[in-house]
């Protein structure tokens, strides 16, 4: 995984704390929010903070604080990314049932 080093990192370290920490504040929210819209929205916006953590790591090098800072956002978004798709399924299973 040589372009994937946040990804890389995570199935290799103890930072999966950090994406746990990501995955359980974002079902809270997602859950709270009880909208399968705004879920959807909350599932973008963490994909997005994840993808642009990732490509900043790739093309800045030399900053030890920067790449520490990229990873642990880049973690917790993965995990918001998870968080938010379960409580855009938990949304969608209440809408069904009301």
């Amino acid at each position: 995984m040589k372009y994937l080093p946040i990804l890389e990192e995570l199935f290799s370290s103890d930072s999966f704390f950090f994406a746990l920490i990501g995955f359980v504040a974002a079902t809270v929210i997602g859950i709270l929010m009880k909208s399968a819209k705004k879920n959807i929205i909350g599932f973008c916006a963490g994909l997005i903070v994840y993808v642009i953590a990732e490509i900043m790591s790739n093309i800045i090098k030399g900053s030890y604080l920067l790449d520490i800072l990229l990873l642990f956002v880049g973690t917790i978004a993965i995990g918001g990314v998870i968080g938010f798709l379960v409580g855009f399924v938990i949304s969608k299973i209440r809408n069904k049932e009301r």
